[in-house]
């Protein structure tokens, strides 16, 4: 009866874009490091990524060069596939939603004027996924390291039906268990 409760109002806050990935903008943008949370409640995961922009494409300002536009969109195109931040060897999941959020999304955002220091850039996904059977997740994996050169560690946090735990992943190690 408590994860009924607990799992969606976690969830909520894991989600909710003003208040968690507000927090991070401010507390730990590191360049090389992510964040992965994940819900899992009955047959619906939730899946929230956010990363510093220099670990996608190699900076945070925005795009000058033709170069820099095809990146962004290259990672952009990525960050669409659900898979390639977490797939799950079993459950068979399908994604029900897909919410990106780029630095660049607001074309009218004005750049820092001469002299000031340009703000710290960051991507942000949110999923959620649908599954035949939630339970028998095992495991997570992320093809994100062999896609992105500039990730060193991504911090999994991850809540479910069978408990709750973190893990830190690298380019050595990027499967986690959940069990």
């Amino acid at each position: 009866m408590k994860s009924r409760i607990f799992i969606p109002f976690l969830s909520i806050f894991l989600f909710s874009a003003p208040t968690l990935a507000e927090i991070r903008h401010h507390d730990a943008h590191t360049h090389g490091a992510a964040e992965l949370n994940i819900v899992i409640e009955n047959d619906t995961v939730l899946i929230e990524f956010e990363s510093p922009a220099v670990n996608l494409i190699g900076f945070e300002h925005k795009p000058r060069t033709d170069a820099q536009h095809l990146e962004l969109q290259k990672a952009l195109a990525l960050l669409n596939d659900a898979g390639v931040v977490a797939s799950f060897e079993k459950g068979e999941c399908r994604v029900t939603e897909t919410l990106i959020r780029g630095p660049f999304d607001n074309a009218d955002q004005e750049g820092p004027k001469h002299g000031e220091r340009e703000e710290h850039s960051e991507f942000h996904a949110t999923y959620s996924l649908s599954c035949q059977d939630a339970s028998v997740i095992t495991s997570v994996s992320t093809r994100l390291f062999d896609h992105f050169t500039g990730f060193e560690a991504i911090r999994v946090r991850w809540i479910g039906n069978k408990g709750q735990g973190t893990a830190l992943l690298n380019n050595h190690s990027t499967t986690f268990s959940i069990e």
